[in-house]
């Protein structure tokens, strides 16, 4: 099982080039399978498998380790994938044909206001460090564009144009997207390239002699020898701080800033075809969800100018 699994994994890397999270997530997941078949089963290679394997495996995770709908769905496209690619090129008989996948319930993104957004970036600009300055630019971007934090962490210096005031960001499966960056942003980053970032990839010998480095990711970080951009949980933790000390009782994930910037811009005439460019998603059904966050709104608009109202 173990060599059909490897194979498979290099299938997705060098020949369907999947993204990383894409890859991770699918090898934790077909991982999970591989031994709960190795503990519960007498499962000894994939040609034994059959559907209700599946079907058990899902149960399994619902009954014993609490699994969402949600989740167990991803662990359910996992596996169809590599259940189609072991009968396509192995010869291996389908285990999840026919499996369907759970119900999802219909929940609704979490925002948080344009106020707390203001809080939140006022109590990022207290701390004056370049470190501190960095993690005020990576909230206050991460909202502006209404990007993933994936995307956030990998962007380069190379993919703005300060004299076009644009950025080109480079979403899921390598798809590019040209962002407009407000004045004020691109200001903003342009101060932060010209002095934060350089001190950010320089360092002092203890003869006292500094080295500067260089590099194109935005958002720079040396470690073990070596220059790479800061990770999505660093950028997790940093964000998850700030928020604490702004006052917030609840968890503010990078996420969130990306939802509440799509609510911000419906709120104010946006249309779904405009959020679905800013997000980069590949279906409009996507963002239709944000239709529905805020009833209250569209009473106020009714009520202020429908005729009859």
């Amino acid at each position: 099982m173990k060599a059909l699994l490897q194979k498979f994994f290099d299938y997705l890397r060098y020949e369907k080039q999947v993204a990383d999270n894409t890859y991770q997530a699918y090898q934790r997941d077909i991982m999970q399978f591989e031994k709960y078949l190795m503990t519960y089963t007498a499962v000894q290679d994939f040609a034994q498998l059959t559907v209700q394997h599946t079907k058990d495996f899902l149960r399994f995770l619902k009954l014993q380790s609490g699994v969402t709908s949600k989740s167990s769905s991803r662990k359910l496209s996992a596996l169809k994938t590599l259940s189609l690619y072991l009968h396509r090129y192995h010869d291996i008989p389908l285990f999840t044909q026919g499996v369907a996948f759970p119900k999802l319930s219909k929940q609704l993104p979490k925002n948080i206001t344009q106020e707390q957004i203001k809080k939140l970036l006022e109590k990022a600009a207290e701390d004056v460090t370049p470190l501190g300055h960095r993690n005020k630019i990576m909230i206050y971007l991460l909202y502006v564009c209404g990007m993933r934090v994936s995307e956030l962490v990998n962007l380069k210096v190379s993919e703005i144009s300060f004299e076009e005031n644009y950025i080109k960001i480079f979403g899921k499966g390598g798809k590019q997207r040209i962002i407009p960056l407000p004045a004020e942003m691109n200001q903003a980053l342009l101060t932060y390239t010209q002095h934060t970032h350089r001190y950010l990839l320089t360092s002092s010998l203890s003869s006292g002699k500094q080295i500067e480095r260089y590099s194109d990711y935005l958002f720079p970080i040396y470690y073990s020898g070596k220059i790479q951009p800061i990770t999505r949980q660093a950028f997790w933790r940093i964000l998850k701080e700030i928020a604490q000390k702004a006052g917030f009782v609840h968890t503010v994930s990078p996420h969130m800033l990306r939802h509440s910037l799509a609510t911000h811009m419906l709120k104010r005439g946006a249309n779904l075809r405009v959020l679905q460019t800013l997000l980069g998603h590949e279906k409009i059904n996507t963002v239709q969800i944000y239709t529905h966050l805020d009833m209250s709104h569209l009473r106020d608009l009714y009520d202020k100018y429908h005729p009859r109202a």
